[in-house]
């Protein structure tokens, strides 16, 4: 299976929508964050998507400095709860955004009930529902339940080894294996075309580059593997750019399902992702 948003995926959405997970009880009774002046958010930043993670993000307002021992989040979207134990000291006024990996999602489309949990040295414990200054709760899980409905009714798909000449002497080939669900001729849905990223860019048969590349690929029940190949050119040389990337490596395919377009995003293996990046720096070293 394909990795998405850092290998969120579970063989299907939850059959039906179930009560939020618990957070484990306070060993006393908890305290509205807010009411010691402390301020907790859901954020997700650009390194997080490949890997997976959500950051609480927990501000003191306060005029005392605070030190988390244990953070807990949990979240009806999510299947279990998010666990942090690594302490972390906040001075007045700061903040800190506690990293936290995301677990399999529940595909539950309710409104989202969510509270966090922190955990102190000197043992008061706070609780809250954190605010969503970004607008990424709500869609947070949508990348990995989009991807686990396309494969479930569509077709499966699997990263195969690349050709990506390590000395730059040529295109990178990615391959994508494409293996339909079973059933009788009947059509399961489609992948119409990959975008380009950030920090790629497509070419043609003739070496013209592309910003998306049309795959018109027109799936069946019971149809055998096929393999999508990707031609890349580097899409920009920038030293800086290589160096700092988040999301160049993750690609984003048009795709049908019952006939209703889809966005799947699709991560790149760790692998596939560090020999990309040192494919570009010697690819641009040798001017393409």
């Amino acid at each position: 299976m394909l990795a998405v948003a850092g290998a969120m995926l579970a063989a299907g959405c939850a059959a039906a929508p179930g009560p939020v997970p618990s957070a484990p009880p306070p060993s006393r009774a908890a305290v509205p964050a807010q009411e010691r002046d402390v301020r907790l958010e859901i954020v997700q930043l650009r390194g997080d998507v490949a890997s997976g993670h959500v950051e609480l993000r927990v501000t003191n307002q306060s005029d005392a400095a605070i030190t988390i021992v244990r953070a807990t989040y949990a979240s009806s979207r999510w299947a279990e709860p998010m666990v942090r134990e690594n302490e972390a000291e906040i001075p007045p006024g700061q903040r800190r955004n506690l990293r936290l990996l995301l677990p399999d999602p529940t595909c539950d489309r309710a409104p989202v009930e969510h509270r966090a949990v922190l955990e102190l040295a000197d043992g008061t414990m706070l609780e809250g529902s954190p605010e969503d200054p970004f607008g990424h709760v709500e869609r947070l899980d949508a990348p990995a339940c989009d991807l686990q409905r396309f494969e479930a009714q569509v077709a499966a798909l699997e990263w195969l080894p690349a050709a990506i000449p390590d000395d730059g002497s040529g295109v990178a080939l990615l391959r994508l294996e494409v293996a339909a669900r079973e059933g009788r001729g009947e059509r399961l849905g489609a992948i119409q075309a990959v975008t380009a990223t950030p920090l790629l860019t497509f070419v043609d048969a003739s070496g013209a580059r592309l910003e998306l590349l049309p795959i018109d690929l027109a799936i069946d029940g019971g149809d055998a593997p096929v393999v999508v190949e990707v031609p890349l050119e580097p899409g920009r040389c920038d030293l800086h750019a290589i160096a700092e990337d988040k999301q160049g490596t993750i690609f984003r395919v048009r795709a049908a399902v019952d006939g209703e377009p889809v966005d799947l995003v699709l991560v790149s293996p760790r692998a596939q992702r560090e020999a990309l990046l040192d494919w570009v720096v010697a690819r641009c070293d040798t001017g393409g």
